[in-house]
């Protein structure tokens, strides 16, 4: 994406200088490292999409518009023929959007908080007010090693490198976000309106999706705090030598009221964190940060 950010219209400007920040903020928070990453639909054309590429890669250095690509949401293929490497799991991004039209921002990330319950069977489920986005029930998880099973089955090639990097991949992951149940609501009347916040990737991660960049940041955040919380528990629980059912967890209504507050009062420490990465002199985000933007909060 060419870096001339006076001809950008002003939704697109401030939308990818959050992008630039949002890139920080995950790596400051511990959700990505060298690897991660964080995609936005086009705010002007939904069948677009825009996320870094694979040079400078790392999140924490990405600060330009010029790092930036434009694909398209039906193959992900680049705009530009002559764009920069990409990554190789924009799949996972390029599938979401195009399942769920309403997501308009897509994280991944390899979160070592997160992994181990997946590897030790645990469910993840909500433990605060500040994870109620989870369900009561937590998040449903992905295992891309029965797709692999399916391919062999079917003998397609493939490389069993838990990468979701072919569309084939993306689509699996992405039916995962299906609503089921009546918790979140009937995938079978309005699948296009809801996707679940969050699915759970085996021997890899997870994916968190959300209507704008600061609401799926806010998710991935919380998920990890939610996880310290829980293994802070279980492990308190252990000394009682009780088990994990004793664990007192969000009901399926707090899980309801807090997931509506989550998304009121996501801006608050969005701020917070915007003001954390611009301080820091290991990011640099040559194009600015956008100042006004929106305000939320609980209605009084």
């Amino acid at each position: 994406m060419p870096n001339q950010s006076t001809s950008f219209p002003p939704e697109i400007k401030s939308q990818l200088q959050l992008l630039i920040s949002a890139n920080h903020i995950l790596h400051y928070h511990g959700l990505v490292d060298a690897f991660g990453h964080i995609s936005i639909r086009h705010p002007l054309n939904p069948n677009h999409y825009i996320i870094a590429s694979y040079n400078p890669g790392a999140p924490a250095l990405v600060s330009s518009f010029a790092h930036f690509i434009e694909y398209r949401v039906s193959d992900s293929s680049p705009l530009d023929q002559d764009a920069p490497r990409g990554y190789s799991e924009r799949y996972i991004h390029s599938e979401i959007f195009k399942r769920f039209p309403r997501v308009m921002c897509v994280v991944h990330s390899h979160s070592e908080a997160v992994i181990p319950f997946m590897t030790a069977g645990v469910q993840i489920r909500p433990v605060f007010h500040m994870a109620g986005f989870l369900g009561k029930d937590g998040p449903p998880t992905f295992d891309v090693t029965r797709t692999y099973q399916d391919l062999e089955s079917r003998k397609i090639s493939h490389s069993p490198d838990m990468l979701i990097k072919t569309e084939h991949l993306g689509a699996k992951l992405a039916e995962t976000f299906d609503v089921q149940d009546r918790a979140f609501g009937d995938v079978s009347v309005e699948r296009e309106v809801e996707a679940r916040p969050v699915v759970l990737q085996h021997k890899h991660g997870f994916t968190c999706v959300g209507d704008s960049i600061q609401n799926a940041v806010y998710r991935a955040i919380y998920l990890q705090k939610n996880c310290a919380l829980l293994k802070n528990a279980l492990d308190l629980q252990s000394v009682k030598r009780a088990s994990a059912a004793d664990i007192s967890f969000l009901t399926e209504e707090e899980a309801k009221g807090c997931a509506k507050m989550n998304e009121m009062t996501a801006d608050k420490a969005f701020r917070l964190w915007l003001r954390e990465v611009e301080v820091n002199p290991l990011y640099r985000n040559e194009e600015g940060v956008p100042k006004d933007l929106p305000v939320g909060g609980m209605k009084d």
